[in-house]
């Protein structure tokens, strides 16, 4: 297996594995759910419209840095790069985001015992589970799993979901040498408002179906 060439850190392994095992997951569940019909028209349509938003909204960008920013290869190791190359980085990132958003509609559900209401019209609790989730989650990543490639010293290239791009990016705050960025954080609190609103339009546009 090409990873055991790669000279991985412990640490990178962690990283690695994490990103892969969500890869995974995500891929199954919706391979499996479509393929029975339990995935509805709605939230396939959803999913497909948060891939196309992490994909253009910020990962080509932040992945290449496209305008003003540092290429993913600069931030991070060549273990990591060869684990995961720049090639196809932003595809596995852009993967992962979309878990994360179907796991926020599938929280909203639980929450409202699989109501329409939620999606029907928009209701601020809806929107508050989705964008504690998600910035919670965005916290995690660039404080833990991507310390010093996202945040810190890290040149964020300009972005359509991260229009203050590298040239106003101030800390929100930290735990010793892990920060919170502005930037970072503003990409998912953008996202949160087109996810929810893409909902309920595909919700609307299928009827529930």
């Amino acid at each position: 297996m090409y990873l055991f060439d790669c000279g991985l850190e412990q640490d990178e392994w962690r990283k690695v594995m994490v990103i892969f095992t969500s890869i995974f997951v995500t891929m199954s569940v919706v391979l499996y759910t479509s393929l029975t019909g339990k995935n509805k028209k709605w939230m396939i349509s959803t999913l497909i419209a948060s891939f196309l938003i992490a994909v253009f909204g910020y990962e080509i960008w932040i992945n290449f840095g496209i305008w003003d920013g540092q290429d993913v290869s600069v931030r991070r190791s060549d273990a990591l790069n060869c684990a995961i190359p720049m090639q196809i980085n932003w595809l596995t990132n852009s993967i992962v985001d979309t878990g994360v958003a179907w796991l926020g509609i599938i929280l909203v559900n639980i929450y409202y015992k699989n109501s329409s209401v939620p999606f029907e019209k928009f209701v601020w609790p809806a929107f508050l589970i989705l964008l504690v989730w998600y910035i919670g989650q965005n916290i995690w990543v660039e404080m833990i799993l991507y310390h010093n490639q996202i945040g810190n010293d890290a040149r964020i290239s300009w972005g359509p979901l991260m229009p203050l791009g590298p040239w106003y990016n101030p800390t929100l705050f930290s735990f010793g040498e892990r920060e919170a960025t502005l930037q970072s954080q503003l990409v998912w609190f953008i996202s949160t408002f087109m996810i929810y609103f893409i909902a309920i339009f595909n919700y609307r546009r299928y009827k529930g179906k």
